[in-house]
């Protein structure tokens, strides 16, 4: 895995975990897979996924609509 400029670049079919925590109530949400976390405040949440689909996909937080990073799969 690399990270440069808030995005994260993975090989096509690789497996990702992404843990992330909040200091508030929260959902996160990684487009184009359409996959989501609810978050409790000072919480980690995990999200594991295969990356079999190639592009690059914003993760944010929903309700503070802060973009957490991009995945890039490729």
């Amino acid at each position: 895995m690399h990270t440069a400029s808030g995005r994260v670049k993975v090989k096509r079919g690789a497996t990702v975990r992404i843990t992330i925590t909040s200091d508030a109530a929260d959902e996160f949400h990684l487009h184009g897979y359409d996959r989501e976390l609810e978050l409790a405040p000072g919480r980690p949440g995990t999200l594991e996924l295969t990356a079999d689909t190639p592009g690059v996909f914003e993760a944010e937080l929903h309700h503070s609509g802060a973009r957490v990073f991009e995945l890039q799969v490729g």
